[in-house]
Order: C-alpha cells, then sequence, then structure tokens
C-alpha cells in the first residue's frame, strides 16, 4: 500500500479555507524535514508553528535517527532550523511541536518551562544556550542515547503503509495452542500483568513486561518482529491495549492472550525476589555480588549508583555471557520497571535468578553515597 503525496517548498503558501499556511524547510531532525506556519486570514491572533520534530519544548528532535555519518551535519542543521524561525516569526508565535522531552526523538533537554511560544522558548531551550551551530553540535551528539531498535522499521512502514490495526477482539488462548505457539512457531510469550504480581510468580519460561505507558517501547526494544507473541493477563481488556499499542510500533504478531493460572499449571511458576534500596544496603552491602544498573547511560551518568555495572537493558543480550554467576545478580534501574523485566528476561532465557530492586535509583543513590 503506498499514499498520494503532494510536494510543497520552502516558503510556499497552502489555503485552506480561512487558513493559511505557510511552509518551512527546517532541516535537523531529518534532513527533509517541514515546519507548517499556520494563521488564519484577517484574525490578528499570533500565528502556530507546527514544528515536528525541530524545535521542541526546551529542546529539539535528535538527528541522530538516519546514519552515524549525517548525525552531526544535522544536529548544526537543527541549530539553524531553530534560529531560523525565532528570526522570521513573531516572538509572540505559539509554538506546538509533535513530541516533547521524555519521547526517545527528543534530545537533551533543560528543566525550565516557557509559555510555549517562540519567545519563551528563547529564554528556555537548550539550542539558543550555545552561539554556534559548530558548539551546540559537539554538545548534542556527545548525549545521545542509543534509541529503540523498532525504529529501523518505522520509515519502511510509513512509506509503504502499515498494516490496519485490527483488535476488536482477541482470542482468548488455551493451554496447548499457546505451547504450540511457543515450541512450533518460536513465540515470545509475555506476562504483561503488574510487577508485584508477575515477580511473585509468572509462568516458568516467560518475559515479564508490565503493561504500562512505556510497555511497547521496552518490549518493542528487545523483542524480534517476525515472532508471534501471545499475552498473559489477568483480563481481556487489558491484552486488548497491550495488543494495541504493540500494533502502533508495527508489531502485528500478537496472537492471543491467556489467564496466567491454567498456564502456570501446566508449565509451573517462577518467582524472583523483590526489594528496596534499604533492604539491598542491608543485605548486600559489603558482600561478594554484582549489582546491575539497566538504565540508559544518561541516566547513569546524571545519578551514578556507587558499585554498580551498567548496562543498558536493551543490550542485555549482548552482555549477560560476561555475568559472574556465581555471586549473587541483583538488578535495578530508575523505579522498578526495567529491573523486573531484565529480571524475567534472564531468568527466562539463561536460567539466571536475579534479585529486583523495585525502588527509585534516588533512594539508592543516597543510601549508598552517591
Amino acid at each position: 500500500m503506498s499514499f498520494h503525496r503532494r510536494a510543497v517548498a520552502d516558503k510556499e503558501v497552502v489555503r485552506y479555507g480561512d487558513l493559511e499556511v505557510t511552509v518551512l524547510h527546517t532541516p535537523g531532525h531529518t534532513p527533509t524535514h517541514i515546519s507548517f506556519v499556520v494563521r488564519a486570514t484577517g484574525d490578528d491572533r499570533p500565528p502556530v508553528l507546527l514544528s515536528g520534530g525541530s524545535l521542541l519544548y526546551g529542546s529539539v528532535g535528535r538527528t541522530d535517527l538516519i546514519s552515524p555519518e549525517l548525525t552531526r551535519p544535522l544536529a548544526e542543521d537543527q541549530w539553524r532550523s531553530a534560529h531560523r524561525v525565532v528570526a522570521e516569526l513573531p516572538g509572540s508565535t505559539l509554538l506546538m511541536p509533535t513530541h516533547g522531552f521524555g519521547s526517545f526523538c527528543s534530545s537533551v533537554s533543560v528543566e525550565e518551562a516557557s509559555d510555549s511560544t517562540l519567545e519563551g522558548e528563547q529564554q528556555v531551550n537548550i539550542v539558543f544556550k550555545y552561539d554556534s551551530a559548530e558548539s551546540f553540535a559537539d554538545m548534542l551528539v556527545a548525549t545521545y542515547d542509543p534509541f529503540p531498535a523498532y525504529y529501523r522499521h518505522m520509515g519502511p512502514a510509513n512509506v509503504s503503509g502499515p498494516a490496519a490495526l485490527r483488535i476488536d477482539s482477541l482470542p482468548k488462548l488455551d493451554v496447548e495452542t499457546v505451547t504450540e505457539l511457543r515450541d512450533k512457531h518460536d513465540a515470545a510469550v509475555v506476562d504483561i500483568r503488574p510487577r508485584k504480581v508477575s515477580l511473585e510468580a509468572r509462568p516458568a519460561g516467560t518475559l515479564a513486561f508490565e503493561y504500562s505507558s512505556v510497555f511497547s517501547t521496552y518490549l518493542g526494544w528487545m523483542h524480534h518482529y517476525d515472532r508471534p507473541i501471545v499475552l498473559v493477563a489477568s483480563d481481556e481488556a487489558t491484552a486488548r491495549e497491550a495488543a494495541l499499542s504493540l500494533g502502533r510500533i508495527g508489531i502485528d504478531e500478537v496472537r492471543g492472550w491467556i489467564e496466567p493460572e491454567p498456564l502456570m499449571a501446566a508449565w509451573g511458576s517462577e518467582h524472583l525476589e523483590r526489594i528496596s534500596w534499604q533492604e539491598y544496603v542491608q543485605r548486600f552491602r559489603g558482600t561478594e555480588h554484582t549489582l546491575l544498573d539497566l538504565r540508559n547511560p544518561s541516566e547513569a551518568r546524571s545519578l551514578p549508583i556507587p558499585g554498580a555495572r551498567q548496562v543498558p537493558i536493551y543490550f542485555l543480550d549482548q552482555h549477560v555471557d560476561e555475568l559472574d554467576t556465581s555471586k549473587p545478580i541483583v538488578v535495578h534501574c530508575a523505579g522498578g520497571y526495567r529491573a523486573a523485566a531484565g529480571a524475567a528476561w534472564l531468568s527466562s532465557t539463561k536460567h539466571i535468578k536475579p534479585i529486583v530492586i523495585d525502588d527509585a535509583a534516588d533512594v539508592g543513590a543516597q543510601l549508598l553515597g552517591a
């Protein structure tokens, strides 16, 4: 499937009724990136800048999503595009980007908030704190964390047109069907219940990615697209929401769902211990063990945990053979989500039984004297 498109040029004006839309070429996030300035004819209200992945609140869009060779040139372009729009548009222009800081498409940001106008962004946005494109690019390219593996599938899907999401009903599967999907089709069986529940007891050999706002990000990052998925859930509504979340990043092979009890009766169950940072200090400080930090590199730099070995969750498969399994392995992250998911991955794929710190990293940093 493909779609029709209309080519546009920089500064071209397109009218839709009372709306006047001016096209601006704002390279940076991509070489062909465009933004739109929207005005209502005969209206003296400030225009609106639909900036896409160019100028964001407090930040700019990432420039490393296409290739290593283009990362720095696009970073310099991103600086020029941001400075161009503030030079050409009124300071009262309202900024409306497609995403904000916290998205994997955004770059390093500042903590200050503006009034969402271009004038306000000039006061706080990190792109305006650098005097040249070169100095800004130096800073920007040094801050990037890896981006989700599923991003490489999104460009082709956007060009060809993704399959329609069809999850009005998600089949409820029996144990025999799930076992066949696992044994004959290498299906990933994923427990999506709250981590406090799945860590206590989940079907043996299953992954554990609690359904939440980051569910599709981290499962999509670690999942091979050609593998079918079976969801372990307590109810169909949650399973359907999870399938929809995966479908939005192009993972369409969710074959159905199953409740945990019949699967645990057939496959057995697994338990992973869950502790707080206070319990960790009491039990493990001064002992032989591995403290495994599953956060992103930027998180570890900004809030280091003394004595921890930092391996982002999405690189676990590349470093698991380096772990010393003769002594206890304790995993942590920023708040517990990735620690639980990473521990279940280690348990189900490598038969390693880590202990999970389900607690905030800042608590650990304080207790350990960071």
